[in-house]
């Protein structure tokens, strides 16, 4: 009797994240991804019934990487509302085109189904909540985390072309401002 050949999670979405990155997403498929992960579509599909649930565990494991990253520039220490969305800038100045693309991508393939978005949500949702205030210092956070934001996803979906060095300038122009209120604490 032969062993069952177990299929490995990690590499079909590392084959979605390559086909994806490869394409711009106008290849994601399936099909393309089982070819990628060298599986059949029916392995596959034993992992992840639909596309949408391969997307959704895409974009599962593409917040979770960007929140560890984030939470490894806080050291684990006790943060505030304010350190939080200047670790989530700065991390974003590192972050290249690719994962930028990527993650726009896997956000708006979810766009027609918005419970699989909750990931998602919870993430802005931490980061955004708590910058609700009557103080005229945490509006400021709020709308610099928002214009970071408001370029990730126009630039990723591709529907402004941003330059590099445009790119670069507001998220350092949202850095100094949140930066600024954490100096004037």
């Amino acid at each position: 009797m032969t062993r069952k050949k177990e299929i490995d999670r990690d590499r079909i979405l590392d084959a979605a994240e390559a086909v994806i990155l490869e394409s711009g997403g106008q290849r994601f498929t399936l099909d393309a991804v089982a070819e990628r992960a060298g599986i059949s579509k029916g392995g596959l599909v034993y992992s992840f019934a639909t596309k949408d649930q391969l997307v959704y565990a895409a974009l599962e494991r593409e917040v979770a990487r960007f929140q560890e990253a984030v939470d490894r520039r806080l050291g684990g220490g006790p943060t505030g509302p304010v350190e939080l969305v200047l670790a989530h800038i700065e991390e974003a100045l590192e972050e290249d085109d690719a994962a930028t693309q990527m993650a726009a991508f896997l956000i708006t393939a979810l766009v027609h189904a918005p419970e699989m978005l909750e990931p998602v949500r919870r993430y802005y949702r931490a980061l955004l909540d708590p910058l609700q205030s009557e103080r005229d210092e945490l509006h400021e956070v709020r709308h610099a985390l928002l214009a970071v934001e408001g370029i990730f996803l126009l630039r990723g979906l591709g529907f402004v072309e941003v330059s590099a060095d445009e790119l670069k300038s507001v998220l350092l122009h949202a850095r100094d401002i949140v930066a600024g209120v954490l100096a004037g604490r």
